[in-house]
């Protein structure tokens, strides 16, 4: 069976979350540095998601820097902030990209969703609720760096997908966020992905070598989701404004990508610890209003 059909057998059994608990799950991508492929990385898993037969949503939160409707060849027409508006729904904010993906953009505006004032934040909040039966996965794509705001996300997210390098800066970076984000709560399920490898073998060391210091210093093993190969083909659909796993879906990239996607939401479908309720949307969403606002 591939892993596309694997994903596709466990997505049958979760649509219809049991006795009202939201089985909607969300991850969120990050990185210490810029320039490490995040923003990439987020946009393919998410279309290999959607190729396995879930129902994925993008929410661009790289404040300042948002640029998911770049790498999708698309437009932004509305974002998150757009909520605050007297009838505007939830709905009314997603937009559609290539693959069936549909995304929400933050744009520079979701910079702006931290300084509301509470009731029209929570606004927001409430009416991304309205969402939790209609997708299974949430993919946030984060900024780099240790903003407030992104730690509040990350915190709030059932996984958190690490991006890193083979650059020594990268590494250090990765390290660095991984140590402040345990820090403020040991219970957070981590997953590392080396990008840009030149072999397997560089991924392997220096994920192990990020697993090692975690676990010296630190006493916390993050997991690890795998390595992307260096690939042309990333460059080259980077320029096209199309997703590699919709270019070039048979590249060395593209199949990393999808074991990456595999590994990922397949390890978070039963074998976390928390239950169902606290990895749900109402829960991530409980988590920011609470984060942000000190209140639930």
């Amino acid at each position: 069976m591939d892993q596309a059909a694997f994903l596709r057998q466990r997505v049958a059994r979760k649509h219809r979350p049991a006795d009202g608990v939201s089985k909607m799950r969300t991850l969120a991508v990050t990185s210490g540095k810029g320039g490490v492929g995040k923003s990439n990385l987020a946009v393919n898993v998410a279309i290999a998601a959607q190729e396995a037969g879930f129902r994925t949503l993008i929410l661009d939160a790289d404040v300042g820097f948002a640029n998911i409707d770049v790498l999708l060849g698309e437009r932004s027409r509305r974002t998150i902030v757009d909520l605050t508006r007297a009838g505007v729904s939830a709905r009314d904010v997603i937009q559609s990209g290539p693959g069936g993906l549909r995304w929400i953009s933050g744009g520079t505006a979701l910079a702006e969703w931290f300084q509301m004032s509470k009731e029209q934040a929570l606004m927001c909040l409430e009416k991304l609720q309205d969402l939790e039966e209609e997708i299974d996965w949430v993919i946030i794509d984060t900024g780099a760096g240790l903003s407030d705001y992104k730690l509040q996300m990350l915190e709030a997210a059932a996984e958190i997908l690490l991006v890193t390098t083979p650059e020594p800066t990268a590494l250090a970076d990765a390290y660095a966020l991984m140590k402040v984000l345990v820090g403020r709560s040991r219970s957070l399920h981590i997953q590392v992905v080396v990008n840009r490898c030149r072999s397997f073998t560089e991924g392997l060391e220096i994920s192990n070598r990020l697993v090692a210091a975690s676990r010296q210093f630190l006493n916390y093993i993050p997991s690890v989701a795998g390595y992307v190969l260096e690939d042309p083909a990333l460059g080259k659909a980077v320029i096209r404004q199309i997703p590699v796993l919709l270019g070039a879906p048979k590249s060395r990239a593209s199949e990393c990508i999808r074991r990456v996607a595999h590994r990922v939401l397949s390890e978070s479908d039963g074998s976390v610890e928390t239950p169902p309720a606290r990895g749900g949307w109402r829960d991530f969403v409980w988590k920011l209003q609470h984060y942000v606002f000190g209140r639930g």
